[in-house]
């Protein structure tokens, strides 16, 4: 129950819907409480634009059940007072709902803040998917308010573009992008030579969807040759890649046998 209400309820002295079989009675009740019945019938919180809103009138002529449909009805009874729920998140009509008198108000989502952050040793792609997965943990109990990060890579200019509304959580990100963003470790930058034997499929259509692949995603070149007799892939490529070479292999050669 929203925090504004439940104040407001509290000042009336009045007791709130607890179950969905609750009834209302008939006579002037305060907004709150149509507010409290939709919250708990639809499970969804609800934001007020004003501290004040719940503490409105409305007359109630007979006593409303919570059940079967009840909450159409309280919609209706809530627009006839001239106060409208709208969905905080656009295009969703499940979750957090604001309460407003006026129908051009839009709930106060927080705003973005945008970094963009460009890499020297290693490529974006992969970059992303690690904050994606950090995000992932850290935002989990996000307000309705507030918006979860983005994270989008820039092949081209070897970049992430961070959009946060956090600026804490922000510079944990950014903290995370520097301690990765390191020269590899001695000796693992010298090119290797690799061979993969491909499971499914022909060796010279895995050079090719290896190529595509790995030019999208940036970053330094392989050397691809495929070896027909024994339908293997030889690569050549920095030691420290290698690993990010063979994950994207084996998204890739089991679709070509479909």
């Amino acid at each position: 129950m929203n925090a504004i209400l439940f104040t407001a309820w509290i000042g009336l002295s009045l007791p709130l819907p607890q179950s969905p079989d609750s009834i209302l009675p008939a006579g002037n009740l305060p907004v709150g409480v149509l507010l409290s019945g939709w919250s708990l019938l639809t499970e969804q919180e609800i934001i007020s634009d004003s501290s004040t809103l719940g503490h409105r009138t409305f007359r109630l002529l007979e006593p409303l059940s919570l059940a079967r449909g009840g909450e159409i009805l309280i919609v209706g009874l809530l627009r006839s007072e001239g106060i409208e729920l709208k969905p905080i998140h656009r295009g969703l009509i499940r979750g957090p709902h604001w309460a407003t008198t006026n129908p051009t108000s839009r709930p106060p989502l927080a705003r973005f803040q945008v970094r963009v952050v460009q890499l020297q040793h290693i490529a974006p792609e992969p970059m992303c998917q690690l904050l994606r997965g950090e995000a992932e943990k850290r935002e989990q109990q996000l307000g309705p308010l507030d918006r979860s990060s983005r994270f989008v890579s820039d092949p081209r200019t070897g970049s992430v573009v961070i959009s946060c509304t956090s600026a804490i959580r922000l510079q944990h990100y950014l903290k995370l992008l520097s301690a990765a963003d390191r020269p590899p470790v001695a000796g693992t930058h010298r090119p290797v030579l690799r061979s993969w034997s491909v499971r499914h499929g022909d060796v010279s259509e895995l050079a090719l969807e290896l190529d595509r692949a790995w030019k999208k995603r940036g970053g330094v070149p392989l050397h691809v040759v495929p070896h027909l007799p024994s339908n293997t892939l030889m690569i050549r490529v920095p030691k420290q890649l290698w690993p990010t070479v063979e994950q994207l292999l084996e998204q890739l050669d089991p679709t070509l046998g479909g």
